[in-house]
């Protein structure tokens, strides 16, 4: 079992072998600040007088020949002029005995014995022996056999395996600064964190490494795609177990449901039960302007103090000398040919992209990446990377609008307005309708088929992911992608019509409601997109019976007088459908349009309700439609007031739940002590029971007294089964409950701009 030293650039590998012959020799190893070193990478003390040489070379990359040449012809004079008491060489280099042998010869007499000579074999057996070392160089750590094997076995399903994975092969990108140790510190001591920040500064990639620190260390892990129910159920299913849940871009993919005020509920119940569970882990990421969209709009984000959770990333928090990391780092991976790297070293012009106003991770990885350079030339790198810097907005536009073609171009189109996800049968689907629909035309020799053009999307612009065995997704490669489209194409109508069409989801139809948010598109335009829709659309989704999209579809623009008989006679249609199979989930919507359209229909018969009820939990806005509407006509079919009554059986109990955090029980509970050092616990009970009526009242205010009497519902019957003796176990819990885990790491940080210098320096 070895460790992965590939994770590592140069400095680190350095800081790591004087670590390791520090513990090796039980010496303190005096460290040097990177740079052009002389021969030292550190230094130790034989006796007073005695000096003793470290010496790292990280050729893991160049290979053993090119090893030895550098030790020839550079490396043993700068010995000879040291004349170290004692040389120690180490290397991420596989090494033989004859080799062993070799570099000693080369560097006689100072190297004493063949075990002064580590190659990569004896750094393994040594750090297997020396765990403490490995978990302080982190990548180190994390990239580990052990670690990995723990990481890929603890996924909870498909989807988390993939993501977990594309987060262990991207963690040589990562930069430990103080944001690390930070996000720890605050999920230990709340159990969740939300990280907000502008685009490109690094949110998804410190959370995938919290994610990681934690999976690492025993928790299971769960990637949450779209909806918040998945990991409720998940909760239910795995309570006993440590679970950290990851939500990326958690608002970038749900803003529809929080501005409609529906789903927001959810969310908040399951931050809150989270930040109850030592168990339990969530870490989720949100762009600022997004997060303050959905803030705003959402009365429940207020009212629970969402903020409250809230870790801001910005750049003015990362020191000069972090950000020389981070670009540092980027020029050690990339694959950039060295004419092109000497520009960025070139009258340290590093020191420009470090102090630019604009710097971001995601910027430097940007110009760092080969990939996108195409046929520019070295001359000509320098100018494209104060362009990117000085206008960061357009970072996608030479390879979007340049460099990619108007098939490639279509399946982006298609990501994004799909609200930025999509399964692969889905997005080929909906390609080839969109090539058929605009009429894209090739090259007489050009390949327009689905795999050939997503080979060449994929890596650039777009992700694919597999989420089961032979079912995959894909996702834009950045969430900035889809701001750039959306900013640069929001004014073409006809595009975005023809891309919903292709689409003919849901989902799609929910991500323009976002869009109508934007002060950019005038909202006639979005009418006239809707118009243009259900004139397509409508009769052929009539014939596929896909209700969800008909009515969402319908919603829309239920105000339109031009399809308001269409609407009518679709809800009539729609009252005598068979949902045995629950099909339906927009129900709120559904109840609207019945009311708007003012049909008579057979209510009765209300199959086709509960069919939208089925096999989901509902929320409050959809508990008070629905009691809205049983109030308003008079509903009195048994089976749907009895599936409705348990839904908001299971709401409260559910709310419950939360009692305790909300309502302050002190002055029913109390601790005496006696002077003989004896003490009892004395609980007022009937003022806590009242306390719960009022906490129950409180969740019932928003429905009608009277339809709850038509529902049957008992009040206290649910009170009752609340446990009096959990709720003082959980009060003396949280009363003498410990800090957060003391398990943090400060890493020494120098400001100072030689240390920059000496960061860049170069051998």
């Amino acid at each position: 079992m070895g460790y992965d030293f590939s994770k590592l650039h140069d400095r680190e590998f350095e800081d790591l072998g004087g670590d390791i012959i520090s513990k090796h020799l039980e010496l303190r190893v005096e460290k040097f600040k990177a740079g052009k070193d002389g021969g030292v990478d550190g230094r130790f003390w034989i006796g007073d007088d005695k000096e003793g040489i470290i010496q790292c070379k990280h050729y893991l990359k160049s290979g053993y020949r090119k090893l030895i040449s550098k030790l020839k012809n550079e490396e043993l004079e700068k010995v000879k002029d040291l004349k170290p008491s004692r040389y120690i060489f180490i290397t991420s280099v596989e090494l033989s005995r004859e080799n062993k042998i070799e570099i000693k010869n080369i560097f006689s007499p100072y190297i004493k014995r063949d075990g002064d000579v580590w190659g990569q074999n004896d750094l393994n057996d040594f750090l297997l022996q020396n765990n403490e070392i490995v978990e302080r160089h982190y990548k180190l750590w994390i990239t580990s056999a052990k670690v990995l094997d723990i990481i890929y076995n603890n996924a909870i399903k498909g989807r988390s395996g993939s993501t977990l994975k594309e987060i262990g092969e991207n963690v040589y990108k990562y930069v430990r600064t103080e944001n690390h140790d930070k996000g720890i510190e605050i999920l230990n001591e709340r159990n969740v964190i939300i990280i907000t920040g502008e685009p490109g500064i690094g949110k998804t990639m410190l959370a995938d490494n919290l994610a990681l620190f934690y999976v690492a260390n025993g928790y299971e892990f769960c990637d949450i795609e779209e909806s918040i129910s998945e990991a409720e159920s998940l909760y239910r299913e795995y309570e006993k177990k440590k679970i950290v849940f990851y939500f990326d871009d958690f608002l970038g993919s749900a803003l529809f449901e929080a501005i409609s005020n529906k789903k927001d509920s959810h969310i908040m119940k399951f931050i809150n039960r989270v930040s109850r569970d030592k168990s339990k882990k969530f870490i989720l990421t949100s762009r600022t302007n997004i997060f303050n969209i959905g803030e705003s709009y959402s009365p429940i984000f207020k009212s629970k103090n969402i903020r409250k959770n809230e870790f801001l990333l910005k750049i003015d928090n990362l020191s000069e000398y972090e950000k020389a990391k981070i670009l540092y780092n980027h020029i050690f991976f990339t694959s950039l040919n060295n004419d092109y790297i000497d520009q960025i070293y070139k009258d340290k012009r590093y020191r420009d992209i470090i102090r630019h106003q604009y710097f971001n991770p995601r910027i430097i990885e940007f110009i760092t990446d080969k990939e996108r350079i195409n046929d520019k030339t070295p001359l000509d790198y320098w100018i494209y990377v104060k362009k990117n810097l000085d206008d960061p907005s357009q970072i996608w536009a030479d390879y979007f609008q340049v460099q990619a073609d108007d098939f490639v171009r279509g399946l982006v189109f298609l990501i994004v307005f799909n609200n930025g996800r999509i399964n692969e049968n889905d997005l080929k689907r909906s390609y080839q309708k969109f090539v058929e629909i605009r009429k894209i035309q090739g090259s007489n020799n050009c390949d327009r088929s689905f795999s050939s053009i997503i080979k060449i999307a994929i890596k650039s612009l777009v992700n694919r992911t597999r989420i089961e065995e032979y079912k995959f997704e894909y996702t834009l490669f950045n969430p900035s992608i889809a701001d750039f489209v959306l900013y640069n194409y929001i004014d073409e109508q006809q595009l975005i019509v023809d891309v919903l069409i292709s689409l003919k989801s849901v989902t799609s139809l929910e991500y323009l409601k976002v869009m109508a948010t934007n002060e950019r598109l005038d909202r006639r335009r979005i009418v006239k997109i809707q118009t243009t829709l259900f004139d397509y659309l409508f009769d052929e989704m009539l014939v596929e019976n896909n209700w969800d999209y008909l009515i969402q579809l319908s919603y829309l623009d239920k105000d339109n007088p031009k399809i308001k008989d269409r609407v009518g006679a679709f809800i009539k249609l729609i009252a005598n459908a068979n949902f045995d199979n629950g099909i339906g989930c927009k129900l709120s919507e559904l109840l609207s349009l019945i009311e708007c359209s003012q049909e008579t229909i057979d209510l009765e018969n209300s199959e086709f309700l509960i069919g939208f009820i089925k096999n989901r939990s509902l929320d409050e806005e959809e508990l008070c439609a629905i009691m809205k509407f049983i109030e308003i006509y008079k509903v009195c079919a048994i089976q749907l007031l009895e599936t409705v009554r348990e839904e908001l059986d299971y709401h409260v109990q559910d709310m419950l739940d939360y009692f305790d955090d909300e309502v302050d029980l002190s002055p029913y509970i109390e601790d005496v002590h006696y002077d003989d050092g004896q003490s009892n616990i004395y609980v007022d009970e009937s003022g806590i029971k009242i306390e719960l009526e009022n906490y129950v009242d409180g969740i019932l205010s928003p429905y009608n007294l009277k339809t709850l009497d038509t529902l049957n519902f008992n009040r206290d019957l649910l009170t009752n089964g609340v446990s009096i003796d959990k709720l003082v176990d959980n009060y003396f819990d949280k009363l003498y409950s410990d800090g957060p885990d003391d398990c943090l790491r400060n890493e020494e940080v120098n400001n100072e701009l030689d240390d920059i210098d000496t960061l860049f320096e170069r051998s």
